[in-house]
């Protein structure tokens, strides 16, 4: 497929651009590495580093034979992001044709789903809608095409499976929000092409093919599409569709177009992803590499395992953020253990992992007993030390949760929030105060710059296909969708105005030209540049601050802030310290691993002790110093003996 290698002296010039001092063997091993094959990464491994300078190594080899070129695929913007920030002009190379370098989505949608919808509904997407919302006009559909009682065999499931009490009520509007909820719970599942339902986290199975009610789901379904309207459900159901059709010609086309394709964070891959990429790739053709941790898989919404099941991975398995200490107890809560490595401390900084006990459900006492962990080991002395508390489930009315912990704790839609509207432009293009930019990062600028974009909108009354006022979202898919080069240069141009506002220039002039050219291409729309109130009113200087600064979501003690937050809200982070909350799911989460955090294992592992586990390692490997993991006291005393010989110690050993 490839007839160049990459040497020494290529990873030395990776390194040299990337700041790093060098490559180990492991890492060199996967740079080097010129067939398909699973990277296989513990956490805290410096993955995506590795990865770039692959990147950074094969664009200076570009163009390939027969011009082929780079396929970049990631799971979020963020990660697309990361790659264009530490890449920097050298990244320009792999963002023109014939390379490629975006999220899953776009790439489905683009290379696969958008192509089906043409072949197959003769309209190209009018918008692809988040799946609440693609409910709502299904909903509405069903309502016209198969109204209660007129023989629609879905319309009688939706009634017959409506609560007993509810039918008895003969009340109409009660029953129709009834059935509209239950039809708003099916989903399409196009792996194995039947719909289900999605209830309490669970999926069941409720229509096979072969029932009238599937088939009148699936017109709806139908007839949507044919209005141009989608989900990302739906895309990817178009282009498995259009794959199993056309799977050799397509897999065809893309090995002329690429000569390398790799997928960063490859566990957060679905198994419908995954079936798509597989036919894509043809890896006889394509040199098909997949990044990731499947132990590090975990969903917010239901239990299921990991989709990639890696096959002789290549593995980076010593981590440049968790000291040996905690790899040793993390490493075994892994449903997968492959002998994890830690950083070794220095001997005044090498600290034990801490089991933090409870008696009767009574937890009060625990992120006081944290905070004098933290306030005894002098881990607070460091101005950059992160301190933080996570548990995996938030809220409930009976059981442990977040709030058991910390009453006071909000999901993050009732977090606080910055000042976001303002009466013109230059109030948004003003220096964000230092300490909101360092807790937060430049994204604080970026939702900055895109509400003021939406303003504009709002105020030349600018709305979408159906009539409503753009959200965030909504207007950077539209972005992104309608002219992905605007999208490309709009992204660039927010990482330099960001560097002219902390550098306190001014970046008006420049800004109003962009909206300009937003306008005008995205909307064929104009703005008068000289005497628009908005554009050009009088800057009050209006200071950027939080609202309800008593509201986050920080245990304070003795000017130790210690922040709470789900497992799921600070995957991919790193922390100083880290204590892993036990909450009860089923049962209680770290009751139901003690098999594992002995060292041992379970036959025949429920889906939530599955998931415990998940969540657990996860949970384990934020943190670089310091691990604590709360524990009821009876388990503690049951297994003290097998939790002491791993390295646990006990909370009331260490505040002695």
């Amino acid at each position: 497929m490839n007839k160049f290698t990459i040497s020494d002296e290529d990873i030395q010039y990776a390194s040299a651009i990337l700041k790093v001092s060098s490559f180990d063997d492991q890492r060199t091993k996967v740079i080097k590495c010129m067939e398909s094959k699973d990277i296989v990464a513990c956490p805290g491994s410096g993955k995506t580093t590795v990865l770039l300078a692959k990147l950074m190594i094969l664009a200076r080899k570009l163009p390939f034979e027969n011009n082929k070129g780079i396929c970049v695929i990631t799971h979020t913007n963020v990660a697309i992001d990361e790659i264009k920030e530490r890449l920097g002009d050298k990244a320009n190379e792999l963002l023109s044709y014939p390379n490629y370098v975006g999220t899953l989505h776009s790439f489905i949608s683009k290379f696969l789903g958008t192509p089906a919808m043409i072949k197959y509904h003769s309209k190209r997407p009018t918008r692809v809608f988040e799946n609440e919302d693609f409910k709502m006009r299904l909903i509405k559909k069903s309502n016209v095409v198969y109204p209660p009682f007129k023989g629609s065999k879905l319309a009688g499931y939706l009634y017959a499976n409506t609560d007993k009490k509810t039918r008895d009520s003969k009340d109409k509007l009660k029953i129709a929000k009834a059935r509209e909820d239950m039809l708003r719970s099916f989903e399409f599942d196009y792996t194995d092409n039947i719909i289900k339902k999605v209830s309490y986290n669970k999926r069941s199975n409720v229509f096979s093919e072969a029932t009238d009610s599937f088939k009148e789901y699936k017109m709806l379904i139908e007839e949507l599409l044919n209005d141009g309207i989608t989900s990302y459900n739906e895309i990817q159901g178009l282009a498995i569709k259009y794959l199993n059709e056309f799977e050799k010609q397509l897999s065809e086309i893309f090995a002329s177009r690429f000569s390398f394709a790799f997928v960063d964070e490859m566990q957060d891959t679905s198994l419908l992803q995954l079936q798509i990429l597989n036919k894509v790739f043809d890896t006889n053709k394509v040199v098909f590499q997949c990044f990731g941790d499947p132990q590090q898989t975990i969903y917010e919404s239901e239990d299921k395992g990991c989709a990639w099941q890696p096959i002789d991975p290549l593995l980076i398995k010593n981590s440049h953020r968790i000291s040996q200490s905690i790899a040793n107890v993390a490493d075994v809560v892994a449903l997968h253990p492959y002998g994890m490595q830690g950083r070794i401390l220095p001997e005044n900084n090498k600290w034990a992992p801490i089991i933090i006990t409870y008696k009767a459900d009574d937890v009060s006492h625990v992120l006081k007993t944290y905070a004098k962990i933290i306030s005894k080991y002098k881990m607070d002395e460091n101005d950059q030390a992160v301190f933080k508390a996570v548990g995996m489930v938030k809220t409930k009315p009976t059981g442990l949760s977040i709030t058991s912990y910390y009453p006071e704790f909000q999901k993050e839609e009732g977090k606080r929030k910055i000042n976001n509207d303002f009466s013109n432009l230059q109030n948004y293009l003003i220096k964000i105060q230092e300490e909101i930019v360092k807790k937060e990062g430049t994204k604080v600028y970026y939702n900055r710059f895109i509400l003021a974009f939406l303003k504009v909108l709002r105020i030349k009354d600018i709305k979408t296909t159906d009539g409503r006022y753009f959200s965030k979202n909504s207007l950077i898919k539209y972005l992104r969708e309608n002219d992905e080069k605007l999208y490309r240069v709009t992204h660039r141009y927010f990482v330099r105005t960001i560097a002219r506002i902390e550098q306190e220039k001014s970046v008006l002039m420049s800004f109003k030209y962009m909206i300009h050219i937003m306008l005008d291409r995205l909307f064929q729309d104009k703005i008068d540049l000289i005497a628009d109130d908005f554009i050009n009113g009088s800057s009050v200087q209006v200071p950027i601050v939080h609202k309800n600064v008593g509201q986050e979501n920080t245990y304070v003690y003795n000017d130790i802030g210690i922040e709470i937050n789900s497992v799921h809200g600070v995957k991919g982070q790193t922390h100083t310290a880290t204590l892993y909350l036990e909450t009860f799911y089923f049962s209680k989460t770290t009751g139901s691993i003690i098999d594992y955090l002995n060292g041992g294992s379970k036959a025949n592992l429920e889906s939530y002790e599955e998931k415990h586990l998940r969540v657990a390692y996860v949970a384990m490997t934020r943190p670089t110093d310091l691990l604590c993991i709360v524990m009821d006291d009876e388990v503690y005393l049951q297994n003290k003996a097998n939790l002491n010989q791993l390295g646990w110690v006990h909370h009331s050993d260490v505040l002695s």
